[in-house]
């Protein structure tokens, strides 16, 4: 859509010369809309009743703008373009459904009888007939509606599947099963879907009697699960007239499922760096405490065999003052100071005893 930007002298202009509901002609907008931007611009708008008067050429008071604003004084309308009814301030759910509504080739009139019948509700029909059986639905490849009603109903729910199924082709999604579920699967986002008639409780008429469930006629269709489940029910439309409104939430849904999908992807790859590289510095660490210990232990190697070596020293010291330093204390001085060269880290002399 084309937008033009107006000043908030322009948009006054504007919204004192010309009614709201003409305005909305050629903008974009909903009437809330014109008067949320008037607000947030702090643009006076005419009083009720101010058109009237000045058709009728009574006395009517112009209220005046106000030069001084603290905001940016730019406004981006949206031009409406002709024979668009979608208005920019909508929902995007809102603005979804108008836009498959104002699709001309898209399939959105359900009839009275079946043409060209997808694929699927040959399917469906043949099972219900008895000519597919299914010994595990989850493992055949073949998809049948999921659809849960009286017989009396099931020609009306081959005709709404069928169209919703071309229509949901048309849009360029298909149909799919994840594990024993169906569903309609949009931009690789898988949502499951469920046809089915509301039944209505008769309480038992005996005092030991049980409840009886008899269906309604009433359809109802619910797509996703959990947090993410939607239905809607035959009330004073039928679900035949809401085909746009459930196709625009479906594809709003898978929208925003894969965003989530891709945040969740983003958050867990986050998620593994972080714990490998917590994992990483716990290794480094080990890897120092062990490099640490190991100097430790070598240091303490290395002071016990200097302090041998002194000993050494002094008990030969005292050998020869006292006239002692025989053959047997000689080759003792040797055995001690090959064993402190054995344990000096600097050294690592072998030994054929304390090696093994």
């Amino acid at each position: 859509m084309e937008t033009i930007e107006l000043s908030r002298k322009q948009l006054y202009d504007l919204v004192w010369s010309t009614p709201i509901s003409k305005l909305t002609q050629q903008y974009a907008i909903s009437n809330e809309g014109f008067k949320k931007i008037c607000k947030k611009f702090e643009i006076p708008m005419p009083p009720n009743g101010f058109w009237l008067k000045l058709k009728f050429n009574k006395k009517v008071k112009i209220e005046k703008l106000n030069p001084i604003f603290g905001g940016i004084d730019k406004i981006v309308m949206t031009l409406r373009e002709e024979g668009n009814t979608i208005n920019v301030d909508q929902t995007p759910l809102t603005i979804r459904t108008k836009e498959i509504e104002n699709d001309p080739n898209a399939p959105l009139i359900v009839p009275e009888t079946i043409t060209k019948p997808d694929i699927l509700t040959i399917q469906t029909k043949d099972y219900w007939k008895g000519k597919i059986k299914f010994n595990s639905y989850r493992e055949d490849n073949r998809i049948v509606y999921p659809i849960r009603v009286g017989e009396d109903c099931e020609k009306r729910a081959l005709l709404f599947m069928d169209t919703f199924t071309k229509l949901l082709r048309y849009r360029g999604h298909t149909w799919s099963k994840e594990y024993s579920y169906t569903g309609v699967l949009i931009d690789t986002v898988f949502i499951e879907i469920d046809l089915r008639e509301a039944s209505k409780r008769i309480p038992p008429t005996t005092k030991y009697g049980s409840s009886q469930y008899i269906p309604t006629g009433e359809f109802i269709i619910k797509m996703g699960k959990y947090s993410g489940e939607r239905e809607w029910r035959d009330g004073k439309a039928k679900v035949e007239e809401m085909l746009a409104k459930i196709m625009a939430k479906l594809e709003i849904y898978a929208a925003e499922e894969k965003i989530q999908k891709e945040r969740n992807r983003i958050w867990h790859l986050n998620y593994e760096a972080e714990l490998k590289r917590k994992e990483e510095i716990k290794q480094r660490r080990n890897e120092e405490v062990e490099k640490f210990n190991k100097l430790v232990k070598l240091s303490e190697q290395y002071n016990k065999s200097l302090l041998i070596r002194k000993y050494i020293e002094a008990k030969k010291e005292k050998a020869q003052n006292e006239n002692t330093l025989d053959q047997e204390t000689q080759e003792w001085i040797k055995w001690a100071n090959d064993k402190a060269d054995w344990l000096d880290p600097l050294i690592n002399k072998h030994d054929d005893i304390l090696d093994n």
